[in-house]
């Protein structure tokens, strides 16, 4: 009897959830009425599904206001393969045929271990490795915040002299904010995403 698909959900490296995809359509979002409902601001309502036929599936973002990544790469259509790992907001979804262990061991990373996703205006799309001390944020030259790490903490930290810079909707205080995967960041325009291994 052959195999079929399932996927592992994780939020901050903890596995939350394990569950076989069924055949048709799997709903994925903030709505309580989807099949897999994640609870996270940067989720939208009605997110993105999972269309399973046989052994194959077929991932498809519902014109999300933050998107879907696969694998790191922003995706609308994705025909999934055992091992893709599936980004939204705080969620990590790995995808997997039932025939793997329980739990998947993490693949090492071929890239640094934070990075900002460009969600919308200049550069929307790009992926920004974090693998400097300090990065800036903010047109060249004017640097609006800045991103600083200790260690493996990064902290989001703002110029008060520029507009404000909005993380998770909020105004950033004074004293900086550490970020966590998943958080959004509003500089001007420009909303990022941070993403933490």
């Amino acid at each position: 009897m052959s195999s079929m698909p399932s996927i592992i959900v994780k939020l901050n490296k903890a596995v939350i959830r394990q569950m076989q995809l069924p055949q048709g359509d799997l709903s994925i979002g903030r709505r309580r009425t989807h099949a897999l409902v994640l609870e996270d601001a940067a989720v939208s309502a009605d997110h993105a599904s999972i269309f399973t036929v046989g052994q194959d599936s077929f991932l498809k973002d519902l014109d999300s206001t933050n998107g879907t990544y696969i694998n790191n790469r922003r995706a609308r259509k994705h025909h999934l393969k055992p091992g893709d790992e599936i980004l939204i907001g705080k969620y990590t979804i790995l995808y997997q045929d039932s025939d793997a262990p329980a739990v998947a061991t993490p693949q090492p990373a071929a890239f640094g271990d934070a990075a900002l996703f460009v969600l919308s205006g200049f550069n929307s799309g790009k992926r920004i490795e974090l693998t400097s001390t300090v990065t800036h944020l903010g047109m060249a030259g004017q640097s609006a915040a800045f991103l600083s790490r200790t260690g493996d903490r990064y902290t989001l930290m703002t110029d008060p002299d520029t507009a404000p810079v909005l993380h998770n909707g909020k105004v950033v205080a004074a004293g900086g904010h550490v970020l966590t995967s998943g958080d959004i960041i509003q500089v001007g325009d420009t909303r990022l995403q941070f993403y933490q291994h």
